[in-house]
């Protein structure tokens, strides 16, 4: 039985090698949820009328081969008006059973009307099934003296098979039940299995996402400008802020390859990784670079990916900033709208070039966090986008959902860190 129905984004040209990350998602772009729908009625109907017609054909049948072997054989028309009636008349009482199985239910508080509700309606049809049969009995059979009259055939039949009828409604009711809850464990059990191959699929884009850190977002490129830098320190005789220095790279990189990674971290410890990261590149661009924090009171304990901005700060300075001269400035937002979460990265350099009769193509940075983004909470709840800023430079926002407890389809670690 089944239940019931029902601007342009762009990216400045990376050098970098980029980890690959394919997407799987199901056509909804989001889990399915478990099913606890109740069977369709019209559907359940059905097949108790056509259980009911089996169970005749094999009452006939069965009648059939007893009267031939007790020797006392009977035409197969005889056996079939005899047999048949019985059980045509329940595929006539079905719709209404199945009707009160499914809205006196007894899987709710309310389990002891429902029980009343049955009880009633049960011994109701029951009664009513008995006496239509004892009169069609009588007309057919009008000859044999325990069912010469009307009232003395339903009379009959009433007492020797009351009780049959009975259990026959109480049977419908259960199989519907059995019926019902197969359907709703067998659709959890499909849903859990498509969640344990999301979550394994997120814990992938998550390794990828740490292996991209080092080779995107903490580059060679980074990582011999830092060094350098702090050569520089040394030969100035500066050796406490080299070693500062080399301190926060530690940390950072400490922080990156942590193997206890959640895939969802509070925007707080998202934005203290970010400032250790614009530390060191602080110590490459010196006091040309001005870094400007815009985070709204009360956000910082909204759930990101980690490591979601990493990538736009990193094309911010290498691509922006770095590529023009003098003073520089770098604005890092954070807001709430309504149910939604705004991350922005601006910078103040040169822009967004389009090339002449050439549409804007998007990166490999982007498309990256696009993909991590709507792998955790499907394509229509996030955005990313790369447009010209109105005041100069360019600007970056991430949107994505806003909530302070993990999403339920998020996978949490599988391997813990020794």
């Amino acid at each position: 039985m089944a239940s019931e129905p029902g601007t342009s984004f762009i990216e400045w040209p990376d050098e970098a090698a980029p980890y690959r990350l394919v997407e799987h998602r199901d056509s909804s772009g989001m889990p399915a949820q478990p099913a606890a729908e109740r069977l369709e009625l019209g559907r359940a109907s059905l097949v108790a009328v056509a259980a009911c017609i089996a169970i005749a054909l094999a009452e006939c049948v069965n009648d059939y081969i007893l009267r031939w072997l007790d020797g006392t054989p009977k035409s197969v028309w005889f056996v079939v008006v005899e047999q048949f009636p019985w059980w045509l008349l329940w595929t006539a009482f079905m719709p209404a059973v199945m009707w009160l199985a499914r809205t006196y239910r007894f899987d709710d508080a309310r389990w002891r009307r429902s029980a009343l509700v049955h009880a009633a309606f049960g011994l109701t049809i029951a009664l009513a099934h008995g006496a239509l049969y004892g009169a069609y009995f009588h007309v057919s059979n009008g000859n044999i003296p325990a069912v010469a009259t009307i009232p003395g055939a339903i009379r009959w039949f009433l007492l020797r098979y009351l009780f049959m009828d009975v259990m026959t409604y109480c049977a419908a009711v259960g199989i519907y039940y059995s019926f019902e809850y197969f359907t709703s464990f067998r659709h959890s059990a499909f849903a859990g299995a498509r969640s344990e191959a999301r979550a394994t699929r997120l814990e992938l884009h998550l390794a990828q996402a740490r292996l991209h850190a080092l080779r995107m977002e903490l580059n060679p490129h980074f990582l011999f400008n830092a060094l350098n830098a702090v050569a520089g320190l040394v030969r100035r005789r500066e050796p406490e802020k080299a070693v500062e220095t080399l301190s926060r790279l530690g940390d950072l990189l400490r922080a990156t390859l942590n193997g206890d990674m959640e895939p969802e971290v509070p925007l707080v410890d998202e934005l203290n990784l970010l400032r250790r990261f614009l530390d060191i590149e602080q110590i490459r661009f010196g006091d040309r670079l001005h870094v400007e924090w815009n985070v709204e009171a009360g956000v910082h304990g909204a759930l990101v990916p980690p490591l979601i901005l990493q990538p736009l700060v990193e094309n911010a300075l290498r691509h922006g900033i770095a590529q023009r001269p003098g003073p520089a400035s770098l604005h890092i937002g954070a807001r709430r709208s309504n149910d939604r979460l705004e991350l922005t990265v601006h910078d103040s350099g040169r822009g967004l070039a389009l090339p002449h009769g050439r549409g804007l193509r998007e990166g490999i940075g982007l498309s990256n966090t696009r993909a991590r983004l709507e792998q955790l909470y499907g394509p229509r709840l996030t955005g990313v986008t790369l447009t010209n800023a109105v005041d100069g430079g360019a600007l970056a926002s991430v949107h994505l959902p806003y909530h302070e407890t993990p999403a339920s389809h998020v996978a949490r670690p599988l391997v813990a860190s020794a």
